[in-house]
């Protein structure tokens, strides 16, 4: 059984600086390329959360997956991006979500063609089953939606008629940006399920719980309720539900 909760510092995070084999300055959460830490393989279904910095005129070719679940959430910049479903090149900015299910296999490039740099979160998530058909969505979520309140950007085969986006695997994630100190955001965390709350930007009050600073992030598997609250003047975060294992 997993603690109540265990903070991971942005310290504590392997953090690569970009060079030629790799164009991004990435901070990894979990083992992944070349950070191998056997206590940090996942937490639940999440196997992968990345926080990339792609360097201009950089980026990730074209490259496959398969069996896997694949959200990319953009923070700063603009991203290129192009996938073998739908063959089509488009470039995103902030706001935007990309939801993929890799299933039986698809590939895709991620490209920063600007002049400036373009931070993104790439977060994989392990599927329910493997194999079956593939899918590329992508939408893009103005400020309003999720200024100091809680916005539902995907969701899973149970609410999909109900979330903008969904993957395959039984998860939900969730985006706020707090701007107003008076505001108060509740998150509500089901008996039988865990979180994964990263603080993307600023620093965010979890009212029980440690202060979150940019980068910082909280595994969480107690159950009741949340309240964020705002630390400064803006943050920023993310958080990723899911069945408790």
């Amino acid at each position: 059984m997993k603690a109540s909760h265990q903070k991971i510092s942005a310290s504590e995070l392997y953090y690569l600086p970009s060079s030629s084999m790799h164009p991004a300055n990435t901070r990894f959460h979990f083992s992944f390329a070349n950070y191998y830490n056997p206590t940090r393989m996942n937490f639940g279904a999440l196997r992968v959360l990345n926080d990339d910095d792609v360097t201009p005129h950089s980026g990730f070719g074209r490259h496959p997956h398969r069996d896997m679940e694949i959200v990319s959430y953009i923070v700063k910049g603009q991203l290129t991006h192009w996938d073998s479903v739908t063959n089509v090149e488009e470039t995103i900015g902030r706001g935007h979500v990309q939801a993929i299910s890799a299933g039986s296999g698809i590939s895709h490039s991620e490209l920063n063609k600007q002049n400036d740099w373009c931070r993104f979160l790439q977060i994989w998530i392990m599927p329910s089953k493997k194999g079956g058909p593939v899918r590329y969505h992508h939408q893009q979520f103005e400020l309003q939606e999720r200024e100091n309140k809680l916005l539902h950007i995907v969701g899973n085969p149970k609410n999909k008629n109900t979330s903008p986006l969904y993957l395959n695997s039984d998860v939900n994630l969730y985006v706020s940006e707090l701007t107003d100190s008076r505001a108060i955001v509740e998150f509500e965390l089901q008996p039988g399920r865990q979180a994964y709350i990263n603080c993307i930007e600023g620093s965010i009050n979890i009212e029980g719980y440690p202060l979150l600073n940019e980068r910082d992030s909280l595994e969480l598997s107690a159950a009741g309720k949340i309240n964020f609250s705002l630390q400064g003047s803006h943050a920023h975060f993310i958080i990723i539900e899911m069945e408790s294992h």
